[in-house]
């Protein structure tokens, strides 16, 4: 009989401290309080969310290849994203967060503004391709832990995705260029979707991510 108490001490013991280090490890703080002293409100984390992505700048990086045996240069704008970087910049805007505070994911439309794109199509000559009206959504996905009686807890957060979901095109590019342009529009939103997820997403982990939110029962 004194076996089976000491074991189920031990058991019981060892679970506790477990629990009690994750605990500790999760929040650095006591995880049974109702709302920590220093969790942000609901309405706080979603302006922390707004605040870190918008305007911010992205780059499109200079790119050079080869479409069908002509050699292109695209976005070779000396020091466009900062002194020693050539490319082309785009500046984003968020509007406000809404969100699922359990499941973490979080959304907002935005916009960015208009991309000037130098083209460089060799022997078929120099234009210039502009992508305006920019519309686009920002979607977040964090990892929640539960912190305290009605909070969440930021531990960690997933790479950003910004999807461009409207455009408009023109350009001052003769004929001969039409055909490469047609291929190239596809490439420009994909770069321009790739920086801007790039670009806003240390900001996001500096202010928003070790992060309790609470009360939940609130908005």
């Amino acid at each position: 009989m004194l076996r089976r108490v000491c074991l189920a001490s031990i058991a019981s013991t060892g679970l506790f401290a477990a629990f009690a280090a994750s605990a500790v490890d999760l929040v650095h703080h006591d995880g049974f309080e109702t709302c920590w002293s220093a969790a942000l409100s609901k309405s706080q984390f979603l302006e922390e969310l707004r605040a870190s992505v918008d305007g911010k700048t992205g780059c499109i990086p200079q790119q050079s290849g080869n479409e069908s045996g002509i050699d292109y240069t695209i976005c070779e704008v000396a020091n466009g994203c900062g002194a020693g970087i050539s490319g082309c910049a785009v500046a984003l805007q968020a509007s406000a967060f809404s969100g699922d505070f359990a499941a973490g994911s979080f959304s907002a439309p935005g916009s960015a503004s208009n991309l000037a794109v130098p083209i460089n199509a060799g022997f078929l000559g120099s234009c210039t391709l502009d992508i305006t009206a920019i519309t686009l959504t920002y979607a977040l996905d964090y990892l929640m832990r539960v912190d305290g009686v009605d909070g969440v807890y930021t531990d960690d957060l997933q790479a950003p995705f910004v999807d461009i979901t409207g455009q408009s095109t023109s350009n001052n590019c003769n004929a001969l260029i039409g055909a490469f342009l047609a291929t190239y529009i596809a490439q420009a939103i994909v770069a321009a979707e790739s920086s801007a997820a790039s670009a806003i997403e240390p900001e996001l982990r500096s202010r928003t991510v070790e992060r309790s939110i609470c009360p939940l029962s609130t908005p």
